[in-house]
C-alpha cells in the first residue's frame, strides 16, 4: 500500500464515523506510524546495495604527494574530489614507507607486494650484479646490453614475491583484468605485476597512448584505443595555456611566501610541442597530462566494460603532482597547488563516472602518494637549520683513493648508487685482502666527511640487534645479492646531489605518505596513527578473498569495513 493510499484510507475513516476523542488520537498516531515504517521499507528499497567483493578495483597513486598538501589545500578542493574520498572514506594520514631506497619503484614494489625490498628485491632503480659482473636495471635489465641485442620492455621480472594482481588472477584463473595507465613506464610495471593485461603509457614523444605488452611485443591495442588516439588529445592540449585556476592571492605560496614569486604575478605558461626527443613534456607535466589519463580510464572502462565481469578488475591510475614548469618550491608553490587542484576535479569527475558505470557501492578506490616533495635548501638555510650538499659520486672516488693508499693501486670501489657503495670484490680476493677489515676501514673513513652521519657494512645489519629506525631501514632494504658493501647516512638536514644535478633527500626512518580508502564498504574514519605501507596489500586481498602475496610481511588493517 502506497503512502497516499494510506493517507485517503485515515482521510475516509475519520470523515464516516464519530469516534471518542481519545480514538482519533490514536488513529492519527498509527497511521503516521504506518506512514513512516512505509518510508522506511521504500528507502531501504533504493539504498544501493555493496556487492560481496568488489568488482572493480581503482588505485590513484599520486607522484609528489603529501598529507600536509591535501590538508593545507583542503579548502580549495571541491568537496567531490579529494575532500569526498577524505570525508567518505579512511584517512591514514602517515602511511609509511620503511626501507632506505630513493627509487619510486622500490616503494611501488612494497605496495604490491606487502613486502620490504630485502624480500621482494627492488632494492634501488639499478644495482650491481657481481655473478654477471654488470649494472642491472631494476625494470629493464642489463643497463649496457651487447651493440646487436634490443632492449628489453619495462617488465616486473626481478620482482621476486608476488603481487596483489598476480594472486588475483591465480585465484580465476586468469580471468580478471589488470590494467595501468601512466606516465613513466619503470613506475607502472611494479603495479602490475608479472602479468598484466595492458600497461599504457602516455608516450611523450608522439602524444599518443602506447600499449607496453612485456609478454607479447606482437600485442597490438584494442581498436578503441586506436580510435582514442585518433582524437589528439595531447595534440590539442599542447596549443592551449595554463594559467591560475582560482584567485592567485588565495594560492599557499601567496598568502605564505609570496616573496619567493618575484612581484607576485600570476602565471601563465604555454604549453607548445617541442622539437625532438621528449616533445610532449611540457603539457604531460601541466594538469592536461592528468586529464589525458584520466579520460582514457574512463574510454577503457566504458569499452571494456571493466567491473562488469564475473570476477574482479583492476584499474590502476599513476598520476602526477610533478610539473616542469615554474621555480618549485617544495610542495607548495603556486603551480603545484593549481596542478591539485585541477587534479581534484579529474577526481571527482573520475568518481561520478564510475559511479554510473560500476557503482561506488562496487569499487574499492584507494588513493595513496608514490613520494612526498622535499623542502627546499634555500628554505633551510632561511632557519638556519644545519644543511649542506653531500655527492655519493664524490665519496665513493675518495674512498677508493684512500683504498689504494691503504692497500695498492686497484679500482678498489666499483660503482656508488643509492646511498650505497659496491666493492670489488674479485680485486680483494686476488689480492688476498681481508673483505670485512676493508669494509670497516672504509666505512671509518666516509664516516669522516662533512654531512655524514656514519657510514656502516651492509653485513653487520646481520647480527646487530639495535632497534634504531635508520638501522630497521637498512635492513627493510638490504638484499645480500643486490645491495652494496657499505650505506652512508647523511644528516637529516643535508641533501644529496646527484651527477645529473637534482638534489634528493634522503630519509631512511621513514617517508610519512597518504592513504585513503573509499567506496565499496569502507567505514569512514580519520587515522593519525603511523602504519606501514606493507599492510596495504594484504588489507586489499582480504577485501578480495584471495591469499596474500608469497612474500607478503604485513597484516590487514582492522575495522575498515562493515
Amino acid at each position: 500500500m502506497k503512502t497516499t493510499q494510506a493517507q485517503q484510507l485515515a482521510h475516509i475513516a475519520y470523515h464516516s464515523y464519530i469516534w471518542p476523542p481519545n480514538m482519533v488520537d490514536m488513529i492519527k498516531k498509527a497511521v503516521l506510524f504506518f506512514i513512516l515504517l512505509l518510508s522506511i521499507a521504500h528507502a531501504g528499497q533504493s539504498q544501493k546495495v555493496a556487492s560481496s567483493r568488489p568488482k572493480l578495483v581503482v588505485f590513484i597513486l599520486v607522484d609528489q604527494l603529501s598529507t600536509e598538501q591535501i590538508v593545507a589545500f583542503r579548502d580549495q578542493f571541491s568537496d567531490n574530489g579529494f575532500n569526498r574520498l577524505i570525508n567518505g572514506g579512511a584517512f591514514y594520514r602517515n602511511a609509511a614507507y620503511t626501507s632506505a631506497s630513493s627509487y619510486f619503484g622500490t616503494n611501488l614494489a612494497t605496495l604490491s607486494t606487502g613486502c620490504h625490498p630485502a624480500t621482494h628485491g627492488i632494492v634501488s632503480d639499478w644495482w650491481y650484479d657481481r655473478v654477471r659482473k654488470k649494472e642491472i636495471n631494476a625494470a629493464y635489465g642489463e643497463i649496457n646490453p651487447l651493440p646487436d641485442t634490443p632492449r628489453q620492455q619495462p617488465s616486473a621480472r626481478l620482482l621476486q614475491t608476488s603481487t596483489i594482481s598476480d594472486e588475483l588472477k591465480w585465484m580465476y584463473n586468469q580471468r580478471a583484468r589488470i590494467s595501468v595507465i601512466g606516465i613513466n613506464p619503470s613506475h607502472l610495471v611494479w603495479s602490475g605485476g608479472h602479468a598484466p593485461d595492458y600497461l599504457y603509457r602516455v608516450n611523450p614523444h608522439h602524444g599518443d597512448i602506447q600499449l607496453i605488452s612485456p609478454q607479447d611485443s606482437s600485442l597490438k591495442a584494442p581498436e578503441w584505443v586506436q580510435q582514442f588516439n585518433d582524437k589528439q588529445l595531447l595534440q590539442t592540449y599542447s596549443s592551449r595555456t595554463w594559467g591560475p585556476l582560482k584567485d592567485l592571492r588565495q594560492y599557499h605560496q601567496m598568502r605564505y611566501f609570496s616573496d619567493q614569486r618575484a612581484n607576485a604575478k600570476p602565471f601563465l605558461y604555454t604549453l607548445d610541442k617541442q622539437e625532438g626527443v621528449g616533445a610532449y613534456i611540457p603539457v604531460i607535466h601541466s594538469p592536461y597530462g592528468n586529464k589525458l589519463i584520466r579520460d582514457f580510464a574512463m574510454a577503457q572502462i566504458i569499452n571494456e566494460e571493466l567491473g562488469k565481469g564475473p570476477v574482479t578488475d583492476v584499474l590502476t591510475l599513476h598520476f602526477t603532482a610533478r610539473t616542469v614548469h615554474g621555480k618549485l618550491q617544495g610542495g607548495f608553490d603556486a603551480e603545484t597547488q593549481d596542478m591539485l587542484m585541477r587534479l581534484d576535479e579529474e577526481i571527482a569527475n573520475l568518481l561520478k563516472n564510475i559511479d554510473q558505470e560500476v557503482g561506488l557501492e562496487n569499487t574499492l578506490v584507494a588513493l595513496t602518494s608514490v613520494s612526498a616533495p622535499i623542502k627546499p635548501m634555500e628554505d633551510i638555510i632561511k632557519q638556519n637549520i644545519p644543511t649542506g650538499l653531500f655527492s655519493g659520486d664524490k665519496a665513493a672516488s675518495l674512498a677508493n683513493l684512500f683504498l689504494m693508499a691503504k692497500y695498492g693501486q686497484g679500482k678498489w670501489v666499483m660503482t656508488y648508487n643509492d646511498g650505497q657503495i659496491y666493492l670489488n670484490h674479485d680485486l680483494i680476493a686476488e689480492r688476498k685482502v681481508n673483505r670485512e677489515e676493508m669494509k670497516k676501514e672504509a666505512a671509518r673513513f666516509l664516516s669522516d666527511m662533512q654531512g655524514v652521519t656514519y657510514a656502516i657494512p651492509l653485513t653487520q645489519l646481520q647480527y646487530t640487534a639495535a632497534n634504531i629506525s635508520s638501522y630497521n631501514s637498512l635492513k627493510h632494504n638490504y638484499h645480500p645479492d643486490r645491495s652494496g658493501d657499505i650505506a652512508i647516512k647523511v644528516q637529516p638536514g643535508w641533501y644529496e646531489e646527484l651527477s645529473d644535478g637534482r638534489r634528493i633527500k634522503r630519509n631512511w626512518s621513514a617517508a610519512y605518505l597518504p592513504l585513503i580508502f573509499y567506496g565499496w564498504k569502507i567505514n569512514p574514519q580519520d587515522v593519525y596513527q603511523a602504519i606501514s605501507m606493507t599492510r596495504f596489500a594484504p588489507t586489499v586481498c582480504s577485501f578480495l578473498e584471495i591469499p596474500f602475496p608469497n612474500g607478503c610481511e604485513g597484516e590487514p588493517l582492522p575495522n575498515l569495513i562493515y
